[in-house]
């Protein structure tokens, strides 16, 4: 049975883990007389994994690989001394027969424990060898006991509050990149990259919360597979706004490039009604995110209105009214851009709404069932 951690400040439950595991290693190395203890130390902070469900997944690779490792480094240890050449072509082999055997996760710990054999003194290298293949695996030992011992915290709730904030900020990038266009003003390229940078660090925060909250859900069975699916719909949903964004950004460049080459003209009034309906559409795109919001979050019922074709088609004729003034290629160089940032938000607001229609196709399925 698993013994809960309780969340320390500024200590994560795998931090304690692996402070618990290396202690335990240490002890038992030196309750068994064994050295170099240090060794078993660091054996265990090299297995300790982030959930029981990788514990016990990578459990059996881990002593594979070891047992693999540790024979390689004591035959060549044996035979042909541990000089710096030998502890290489060692370092090669160990590498070679675990690929070759597909036991990919732990190649680098095999290496480090064939390096600790090998770094034992040649005077009676054997027995050496042998001591330091046992302090290896008590380290092991200590990793995999603490690992199935003390439970990790809820991935869930970690996950939930980075994938509300990528939310929040892929939405609130989209919008400002859509505004930036409309006004001309774009942030400048260091904000914009450091911005940039910044949500592609959660981004990858966020998936790899999932990665653990998905591994954990398999034997904790937590969320419903209907929820987890809604989670995973949602987050592409927002990896895809993300990189909406960087195409609206670009497209600013574009239009300002073009704008200057030609000495800044004045925006028609035709092109200022266009404008306007970008506003619309960002508009309407906030507050059916909103809604989307608190339906993930809070659960509350996702109620939209059918995908409409109306407000594309009030656009179109304004862009029919703005290229009867407009003509050859200068309206097609400006259309351009504007067709990018149109059809984003389009692809946005209606990604919500078809959403929002098949939530209901589900919830509708299951009445039928019952």
């Amino acid at each position: 049975m698993a013994i809960q951690i309780k969340r320390l400040p500024f200590i994560g439950a795998r931090i304690l883990k692996t402070g618990l595991a290396v202690a335990l290693a240490i002890y038992i190395c030196t309750l068994l007389k064994l050295e170099p203890n240090v060794f078993a130390g660091v054996s265990a902070v090299m297995n300790i994994q982030p959930s029981i469900y990788r514990s016990f997944r990578n459990a059996a690779e881990q002593i594979l690989i070891h047992v693999i490792s540790v024979f390689i480094a004591v035959l060549c240890g044996y035979l042909f001394g541990s000089s710096p050449i030998i502890i290489g072509l060692a370092t090669i082999l160990i590498i070679t027969t675990n690929v070759k055997l597909k036991l990919l996760q732990g190649v680098a710990m095999g290496v480090v424990a064939g390096i600790f054999v090998l770094d034992a003194p040649q005077q009676d290298f054997l027995n050496h060898a042998l001591t330091r293949s046992y302090v290896i695996f008590v380290g092991l030992g200590a990793a995999l006991t603490v690992n199935n011992l003390l439970s990790q915290p809820r991935y869930n709730d970690s996950f939930l509050s980075s994938l509300k904030t990528f939310g929040e900020q892929s939405a609130s990038f989209f919008e400002q990149m859509v505004r930036d266009f409309i006004t001309l003003q774009p942030m400048n390229s260091n904000d914009y990259e450091s911005r940039k940078d910044d949500i592609k660090n959660l981004l990858r925060s966020t998936r790899n919360l999932f990665e653990l909250h998905k591994e954990q859900n398999r034997y904790l069975s937590m969320v419903s597979s209907e929820v987890q699916e809604r989670w995973e719909k949602y987050l592409d949903f927002n990896v895809k706004l993300f990189y909406k964004s960087q195409e609206i950004y670009s497209a600013t460049q574009q239009r300002l490039r073009w704008r200057s080459e030609r000495g800044n003209p004045p925006i028609s009034k035709e092109f200022n009604h266009v404008l306007e309906m970008l506003e619309r559409g960002i508009n309407s795109f906030k507050s059916l995110n909103i809604k989307l919001n608190r339906h993930i979050f809070e659960e509350q019922e996702l109620r939209l209105e059918p995908v409409s074709e109306h407000f594309w088609e009030e656009l179109s004729i304004f862009i029919d009214k703005w290229n009867s003034k407009l003509t050859g290629a200068a309206f097609l160089h400006a259309f351009m851009f504007v067709s990018v940032v149109a059809n984003d938000i389009k692809w946005a607001t209606r990604s919500i709404k078809e959403f929002s229609l098949q939530e209901r196709s589900i919830s509708g399925k299951k009445y039928t069932e019952n």
